[in-house]
């Protein structure tokens, strides 16, 4: 449910779409609000609730409340307090009254001034055309597009507030059964979608483990993943193989945090980020009828 201060107006159409800003592979696009600047908003299934930066709220004069700790990906540090955005204007609908957490998201990998997340993703059906680069915002009583041939439509559960696909599962190469077979390697039994995420699949530090991902072998590496405020050590490695729902997707990027903190730092967690989603070319994700329509996949990039 959007905070009671929270309103959606939706145009006529009960649709809105606008230009889907995808670099670094993040669900981002430009919205009008107060101060006469173009703001850079951020689409993310990933956080709960929306969240503004500080250093906005206070060129802006927002009201602030007291401050306190919370947790992001990778970090149980982060510090954040509340406010209240007048407006935003996403295309042709119009958000009034935003709640948000304000936090310092300077750190950011990418420009960004506005994340919205659960308490208004919830209340309306987000689709993401990856191959045309468009987005579109619809009311929650239409309903979700049809999948286009090769597609599917899977039944979402939900992570806490963050929409998940159930029943996946990674997959190892299998040579004695020929060089294209595959062969379960762990359960997934419940995969978080995060369009806040540039990453394929994250896996947190107990499956991480199951997969093979430790310091020092030869197949994984060292990287440094970011947060909305804070970067942390990953190991990244590869995978033959993910099964998700009807689709069988090959050659899939790891990544996880090296240290078991954040969110990421609990048992379980499995996370998709737009480097695997955007293979499917087409994502909906229904929140009221707990649905997600998946476009075919293409094949893995060399």
């Amino acid at each position: 449910m959007l905070d009671d201060r929270t309103r959606l107006e939706f145009p006529a159409s009960g649709l809105a779409e606008l230009p889907l800003r995808f670099t670094p592979q993040v669900l981002r696009c430009v919205a009008g609000g107060p101060g006469g600047h173009p703001l850079n908003v951020l689409l993310d299934t990933g956080t709960d609730p929306s969240a503004i930066d500080l250093g906005l709220t206070r060129r802006l004069g927002l009201r602030l409340g007291d401050f306190g700790l919370g947790s992001d990906a990778a970090s149980d540090g982060v510090r954040f307090t509340e406010t209240v955005l007048p407006w935003l204007r996403l295309g042709d609908l119009l958000l009034r009254d935003l709640y948000a957490l304000a936090l310092d998201l300077g750190q950011a990998p990418f420009p960004v001034d506005l994340v919205l997340g659960y308490n208004v993703l919830s209340n309306l059906t987000l689709s993401v055309d990856y191959t045309h680069g468009r987005l579109r915002l619809g009311h929650p009583d239409l309903e979700p597009p049809e999948p286009v041939a090769g597609g599917a439509t899977l039944p979402l559960q939900f992570f806490e507030h963050f929409p998940a696909i159930p029943g996946a599962t990674l997959l190892a190469a299998d040579p004695e059964n020929g060089p294209a077979a595959l062969r379960p390697l762990i359960e997934l039994p419940l995969v978080t979608i995060d369009t806040g995420s540039n990453g394929a699949l994250t896996l947190g530090h107990d499956l991480a483990a199951l997969a093979g991902l430790h310091r020092g072998t030869a197949r994984v590496a060292g990287g440094a993943g970011h947060g909305f405020t804070t970067s942390c050590d990953v190991l990244q490695a590869r995978a033959a193989g993910l099964r998700l729902g009807p689709f069988v997707l090959t050659d899939i990027e790891l990544d996880a945090p090296a240290s078991p903190t954040g969110d990421l730092g609990r048992a379980g967690r499995a996370n998709l980020g737009n480097g695997l989603l955007a293979r499917f070319g087409q994502l909906t994700l229904d929140y009221r009828r707990a649905l997600c329509v998946l476009g075919p996949p293409a094949p893995a990039p060399d």
